[in-house]
């Protein structure tokens, strides 16, 4: 990730730290915009040429609207329905993508959820250390985990492998994510485990290899309560 980075560029740019920015509905704006300590929110049926850049702050894209790449450190990123972005790096907050709309990269955070309605997609990785990764009938590239654990809704796709690691802090006694696939959702690669897992497969879903785990399969709306 570049959000390291982050503060710095702003400060070099010589951009108003202080500053919120706010694009009403139906408005273009050709560049990027950039603060530190303010928000940024776009509206429905608006476009920004350039990134939305902000260290502490969130970031709201509205409806039908177009975006280009989203950074930030602290704060919550929420895409409405049917629009566009570039990728999505985030630190400490929940990213929420709305139905239809379609992220040109990959969507990571560390500290927060991810959610990706039906029918959206995210063309490469989705990623979360430490919150859980919810795809409710989405199509992602990748998915990667390492605490949070992952939910497949019905009719999900992932493209790419499944992967949970192993984190550095990780002790025997911690209790193992639960990894869910639901009714007629694909994982075309391989699920890959390198720390104990929950594994349950819906009977109707359709699966790539399995490493480092052992899949329980269920059927109907849900996995029995397996105590996790």
């Amino acid at each position: 990730m570049r959000i390291s980075f982050l503060f710095l560029a702003l400060a070099l740019a010589g951009c108003n730290i202080n500053t919120s920015h706010v694009v009403p509905d139906g408005e273009s704006v050709d560049g990027g915009l950039s603060t530190v300590n303010g928000s940024i929110k776009v509206g429905n049926n608006a476009s920004v040429g350039g990134a939305l850049e902000t260290v502490n702050g969130g970031v709201a894209v509205g409806n039908s609207s177009s975006v280009g790449q989203i950074s930030l450190v602290n704060g919550r990123v929420t895409i409405g329905s049917d629009s566009t972005t570039g990728s999505i790096e985030g630190v400490n907050g929940a990213v929420m993508i709305g139905s239809g709309s379609v992220v040109g990269g990959n969507a990571e955070t560390v500290n927060g959820a991810i959610e990706i309605e039906q029918g959206a997609e995210v063309e490469g990785m989705v990623s979360s250390v430490n919150g859980r990764i919810t795809l409710q009938g989405a199509t992602v590239g990748a998915i990667e985990s390492v605490s949070g654990g992952i939910v497949l809704e019905a009719g999900s796709r992932v493209l790419g492998p499944l992967t949970v690691e192993r984190h550095k802090g990780w002790n025997k006694k911690d209790t193992p994510p639960l990894i869910q696939i639901g009714a007629d959702s694909e994982v075309t690669g391989p699920l890959e485990f390198e720390r104990p897992v929950r594994l349950w497969i819906h009977e109707t879903a359709t699966v790539g290899e399995i490493i480092g785990a052992e899949a329980n399969t269920y059927s109907g709306d849900a996995p029995p309560d397996d105590g996790g």
